[in-house]
């Protein structure tokens, strides 16, 4: 029990798979077996070609039955209600429908710029905004500004799920029936403090749903873009009683999901891109002399210049190569007996994918723990075909993130933005000497920087009219 690493598991278990000349490693504790995935060929063998094996997911006792996560779509077992969400939320998010999000995509990231002017410190906070804003505008059609209680929500119920990794074995996975004290039980202090952060989870899920229906009649009026209110409303006005209370349920279910999901990964995506930038300045000037040369500096990069712009696609795909959010994805949970190269995976078992090892396969990925975000170019500056996306970043097989398209395009307009106007330095201390910055990674399931600071200063004398100027055009 005490061999399986709650810190820093991708490379323990990578490790582990060097050591006994396996892509797969398989664990047994505490009567559960666990098979860790560590390369390419065995994901897309397992989880891509047996989706009818590995597509469930664990139900997590402390997680989803007593903390309230059974909610989010990403830890739903495998069934037909988990294909409902699944089909309601690729309909939203599928490659056709996002460019309608993309206003709104830069609106928020010209909002970053405003606040990163000449800044120095943390700038996780400003991150944070700007991606909990986008995703309250983009789901709810809520306009918030910093300090709205609502970020503040996500921000300490998407804390529980991180607590709740990080604190390894709970009694009650030992003896489930457990869950059923009173949390006043001597010994049950998990019980209570579930409780405490099952308020949490629920409130970041129903608080914005239920503000949301409440004024839908007055976002209808006002002909606003929404992602679910049509759909919502057509349910409902043909749903009989009976049925109400299932639709609010799929639909808080959804919008919690997008929300939750998606505002935890871009900060960490984006804060990793800053200290990448502040470790390697010379590719900082190699992608501005891009912006500079396509764009020019009287304009902002869109989304639409993607094609145009491979290195910055370069720098997104090396820092999702680099260091995913999820250096090990959520456990699979096989769904029957299955063999794979000598090995039988019994049903129940968990098998989780090694993303982080898989990215950094030297033979997918040569020289792979430096960041090189020319390994994705050819030397004419177009985009290698031949060198794999970082698709592993994502999830695995029939549960892969359906919000992929949606990160992708987020990510490209607010790391073009950020290069185009700013230069990102370390910060200095009150003496002018640079702190120093570091390659550090918290050890934990999710795994943003350590904390550092970063200075954003302008790069060229009209890059603070521009910036003043585009959020002017969006007000």
């Amino acid at each position: 029990m005490f061999d399986v690493p709650l810190k820093y598991g991708w490379l323990v278990y990578r490790d582990w798979a060097r050591q006994y000349g396996s892509d797969i490693v398989h664990v047994q504790t505490l009567g559960v077996h666990i098979y860790v995935v560590n390369s390419a060929a065995a994901a897309k063998e397992l989880f891509d070609k047996r989706p009818r094996v590995y597509s469930d997911k664990e139900q997590s006792v402390m997680m989803n039955e007593l903390t309230g996560w059974h909610r989010n779509m990403a830890l739903m077992p495998y069934g037909d209600y988990w294909r409902e969400n699944r089909r309601l939320f690729h309909q939203h998010f599928r490659p056709l429908a996002v460019p309608q999000y993309r206003l709104k995509q830069a609106k928020v990231v010209r909002r970053l710029l405003q606040l990163l002017v000449d800044f120095q410190g943390n700038c996780v906070p400003h991150i944070r905004y700007m991606a909990g804003s986008m995703i309250l505008d983009v789901v709810y059609a809520f306009d918030v500004l910093p300090g709205d209680p609502r970020l503040e929500l996500v921000e300490k119920a998407t804390y529980t799920a991180t607590q709740i990794v990080n604190a390894g074995i709970f009694l009650v996975y030992v003896f489930p029936i457990l869950k059923h004290v009173p949390a006043w039980f001597p010994g049950a202090r998990f019980k209570r403090q579930a409780g405490n952060w099952r308020k949490l989870v629920d409130a970041m899920f129903e608080v914005p749903y239920y503000q949301f229906k409440a004024a839908m009649v007055h976002l209808l009026s006002r002909s606003r873009s929404r992602m679910y209110l049509k759909a919502l409303l057509s349910l409902l006005s043909n749903a009989d009683a009976t049925d109400v209370s299932r639709l609010d349920e799929i639909f808080i279910a959804l919008t919690g999901t997008a929300y939750a999901a998606g505002e935890e990964t871009t900060v960490i995506a984006l804060s990793t891109f800053i200290l990448a930038m502040i470790l390697h300045p010379e590719i900082q000037v190699f992608v501005q002399e891009e912006l500079d040369r396509v764009i020019g500096r009287d304009r902002l990069p869109q989304v639409d210049d993607r094609q145009s712009l491979p290195r910055v696609t370069a720098v997104m795909n090396e820092v999702l190569r680099w260091h995913s959010p999820l250096p090990l994805a959520t456990p699979h949970r096989a769904i029957t007996d299955d063999d794979y190269k000598g090995y039988h995976i019994a049903a129940g078992s968990l098998v989780i994918g090694n993303s982080w090892a898989i990215l950094h396969d030297d033979e997918r990925y040569p020289d792979p723990y430096s960041f090189k975000p020319s390994r994705f170019l050819f030397d004419d500056g177009r985009l290698r075909d031949d060198v794999p996306f970082p698709i592993e970043t994502f999830g695995y097989g029939r549960r892969i993130s359906p919000g992929r398209y949606f990160a992708l395009d987020t990510l490209f307009v607010a790391m073009s933005n950020l290069l185009a106007v700013f230069t990102i330095e370390a910060a200095v201390d009150e003496n002018g000497e640079a702190v120093e910055v570091k390659e550090e990674f918290v050890p934990h399931v999710l795994s943003p920087p350590k904390p550092f600071k970063a200075h954003f200063k302008p790069r060229y004398s009209g890059a603070d009219s521009l910036i003043r100027s585009a959020a002017l055009a969006d007000a």
